[in-house]
C-alpha cells in the first residue's frame, strides 16, 4: 500500500487516526514536536499539549495510506486526470482546521513548497458547523467508550476525544458526490472560491471573494428559468435579497433594503476603485464574510453555528429587532 507525507494535519486531541473518504490517516511519531512547530498565534495551556505562539512553518504531521484503487476526485479540479478523492479529502480537511493541508508523494519530498503555512484568518464560524461526537479512550488501555458506556465510571482515567472531524468530512463527501447535489451545485466550484476567501488576511479581499461566492449561488438556483444576460443584469442587491431569502427565509422591507444597497456600493467601491468607502464599516464587511461561513455550511448540508452572532448582527442589518 502506498504511503504519502500529509504536512499542516492538526488532529483532534488525543486522536491518533482519520478514517476519511477510504483514506487513514495517521499521526507521525514526532507529532507532538511537528505539531509545536505549525504556526500558532495564542498560548494554549490544558490541552493536549501546550502551545506558545509561534510564527511557525510547513510541518510532516501524519501519513496517509493511500488505497490500491482510487476513487476519482468529485470536485471540478483542473485537470481531474492528475487528481483523486485524496485532493477533495484534503480540500475539507484545510476547510475544518484552518491550515493548508497537502500531501506529498517521496518524488515531490525536497521540492519548493507553495502553499501559505499560516492558519488561516477567516472560517471560524463555518468549523464550528463540524459535528461533535464525543467518545473516552483510557489512559492506559487505549480503548475506546460511547457516552453511555462511561456512565457512572469515573472519568479521571480517561481522555475525552472527538471524532466529529471525521464524520463531518465523510458525510460531506457523500453529499457532494450525490447526484442530486451535482446537478443542484453543478459540481461545487465556488468551494474553491470559498476556500481562498478563508484563506485571506485583509478583509477586502475576503469580502469581495464571499460575494463571488453569492454570485455563484444566484447563478446556480436562477439558470434554468434566466439566460446569461438576465442573470448578469440583475442588481447586485437583488441578488444578496434572492440568497438570504433562499437560505434564511429573510423577508427584505425598504429599511432593509436601504441597508443592502450599501452593502453593493461598498462592494462595488472596492472593485472599481480599490478603496474602502464610508457607506458601510469593517463590522458589516465581517457580518458579510461570516454569514457566507453559515451558508457555506447549509450548502454542504451541515447545521450552522451562530456561535459568533453572526445571524444576530445580520437582524440588526436588515432593521429586524426580534
Amino acid at each position: 500500500m502506498k504511503e504519502f507525507s500529509v504536512y499542516n494535519l492538526e488532529f483532534p486531541v488525543y486522536l491518533n487516526e482519520l478514517n476519511i473518504g477510504g483514506y487513514k490517516f495517521k499521526r507521525v511519531t514526532n507529532y507532538a514536536t511537528s505539531f509545536a512547530s505549525l504556526q500558532h498565534t495564542i498560548e494554549v495551556i490544558g490541552s493536549e499539549y501546550p502551545i506558545k505562539p509561534n510564527t511557525g512553518s510547513h510541518q510532516r504531521t501524519a501519513t496517509v495510506e493511500i488505497p490500491e484503487e482510487e476513487c476519482n476526485c468529485i470536485l471540478p479540479w483542473i485537470d481531474k486526470s492528475q487528481f483523486t478523492k485524496l485532493q477533495d479529502v484534503l480540500l475539507f480537511l484545510s476547510l475544518f482546521t484552518g491550515r493548508n493541508v497537502f500531501a506529498l508523494k517521496p518524488k515531490e519530498e525536497g521540492l519548493p513548497l507553495r502553499p501559505d503555512p499560516r492558519q488561516h484568518y477567516w472560517g471560524g464560524q463555518f468549523r464550528l458547523s463540524a459535528y461533535c461526537v464525543p467518545r473516552w479512550k483510557n489512559r492506559n488501555t487505549e480503548i475506546i467508550f460511547s457516552d453511555e458506556q462511561i456512565k457512572g465510571i469515573p472519568v479521571f482515567d480517561f481522555y475525552r476525544i472527538d471524532f466529529g472531524l471525521e464524520r463531518t468530512i465523510n458525510e460531506i463527501i457523500e453529499t457532494i458526490s450525490s447526484p442530486k447535489w451535482q446537478d443542484k451545485y453543478d459540481n461545487g466550484y465556488f468551494i474553491f472560491t470559498f476556500r481562498q476567501a478563508m484563506r485571506e488576511y485583509d478583509i477586502e479581499p475576503a469580502f469581495l471573494l464571499c460575494w463571488t461566492v453569492w454570485e455563484h449561488l444566484f447563478c446556480l438556483h436562477n439558470k434554468k428559468w434566466l439566460d446569461e444576460q438576465t442573470i448578469n443584469q440583475t442588481s447586485g442587491d437583488n441578488k444578496i435579497s434572492f440568497i438570504l431569502y433562499k437560505y434564511f427565509s429573510t423577508g427584505i422591507d425598504q429599511f432593509a433594503r436601504k441597508n443592502i444597497k450599501r452593502l453593493v456600493k461598498a462592494r462595488n467601491r472596492l472593485t472599481h476603485f480599490g478603496q474602502s468607502t464610508d457607506d458601510i464599516d469593517m463590522e458589516e464587511m465581517k457580518m458579510f464574510i461570516r454569514i457566507t461561513e453559515q451558508i457555506m455550511a447549509l450548502v454542504l448540508e451541515l447545521q450552522p453555528s451562530n456561535a459568533l452572532n453572526s445571524l444576530d448582527s445580520l437582524q440588526e442589518f436588515l432593521g429586524d429587532k426580534a
